[in-house]
């Protein structure tokens, strides 16, 4: 039994993947359960029918991790877990619990940010991942990074799945169409976003997807500039094939799925510098630009040269992607779990 332990069905990068490598792991014959605070946040109708759902009672909130670590405890060794596994920083600080509650029970956590942006937060995450069997990091890089901050357990490098397809797209706007997907929270850095559409000097229309805690600043500055905010939606897709560029504006990532999708229907990226997985897959110019600066003048630069840059075949982008492959993706992760 897989045992996948996380908050609720957040509309978020990390939930998605979980959902993701559950369907694909449900495929390969395993039994999948997911032990939850809540069945809030959206997605909880994307989960498989096959996945059993264990909701706790415990709602998103001050500390809620922490109570969750506590209520998920009491109900783990019921479920006779054969792993345990943590689909993201967010969920790291309930590994210390589980561990307390199921000694032999291997706890594979995936990084899903940089474990540890600032120096102080290193003693940190070291204290709070104590529980932690062994870490899954998406690319090289943060491999690396996790591999010196834990040198006692073993990383491994596998890739997050992307669901890769066609897709209709929306209708388009006049001129050039951006688009910005993300949580609204000072890590995605929506506002630069904003700042770079007002920098652009070509008829330009931003679509930007998301929700959170700037939503309110985010539409007093976006008032007076060409830009639809859409909260939510079930499906990126459609979104997605119908930009001609997607814009990266965050201040450090793991690795945005959103990127891969994008090259995968043949849309180029500009973004900040704030990945690993950006820098291995974003290697072309037709595939877009990475810009080391945060200034919205230079990055309204890059879009524009992008913009300029004659697309090539879709598929010419996809291959650059081609090892997220969702099936591929999933019999990694059940290859590294025989092994812990």
């Amino acid at each position: 039994m897989i045992v996948i332990a996380m908050q609720d069905f957040h509309r978020g990068g990390t939930e998605r993947v979980a959902l993701n490598l559950a369907r694909h792991w449900c495929d390969a014959g395993r039994a999948v359960t997911i032990l939850c605070g809540s069945e809030a946040g959206g997605l909880r109708d994307q989960a498989d029918p096959r996945i059993m759902v264990v909701p706790l009672g415990v709602p998103r909130g001050f500390l809620s991790r922490w109570r969750l670590g506590r209520a998920m405890a009491r109900v783990l060794l019921s479920l006779k877990p054969g792993i345990v596994f943590l689909p993201g920083n967010f969920h790291l600080p309930l590994a210390n619990a589980l561990r307390r509650a199921a000694p032999g029970t291997a706890i594979a956590a995936k990084i899903s940010n940089p474990p540890a942006p600032f120096a102080l937060a290193r003693p940190v995450f070291r204290w709070l991942t104590r529980g932690v069997s062994a870490f899954a990091a998406m690319n090289e890089g943060l491999a690396g990074e996790m591999r010196a901050l834990v040198p006692g357990k073993p990383v491994a490098m596998l890739r997050d799945p992307v669901q890769i397809g066609d897709a209709v797209p929306v209708a388009r706007h006049v001129g050039l169409n951006l688009l910005w997907i993300g949580r609204l929270e000072p890590q995605k850095d929506a506002p630069l976003a904003l700042s770079v559409t007002a920098a652009l000097a070509l008829p330009v229309h931003l679509t930007l997807i998301g929700d959170g805690r700037e939503a309110a600043a985010v539409a007093l500055q976006a008032a007076g500039l060409p830009v639809t905010r859409i909260a939510q939606v079930a499906d990126v897709s459609p979104y997605i094939a119908a930009a001609d560029v997607l814009l990266i504006t965050s201040r450090y990532e793991g690795g945005p799925a959103v990127a891969v999708e994008a090259l995968a229907l043949g849309v180029p990226v500009v973004a900040t510098d704030c990945s690993y997985l950006l820098r291995e897959i974003v290697i072309t110019p037709q595939a877009g630009r990475l810009v080391a600066s945060r200034d919205p003048q230079l990055l309204a630069q890059a879009v524009a040269d992008v913009a300029r840059t004659a697309r090539p075949p879709r598929e010419t982008l996809a291959a650059l992607v081609a090892a997220y492959a969702p099936m591929a993706c999933a019999q990694a992760y059940l290859d590294w779990f025989a092994t812990l």
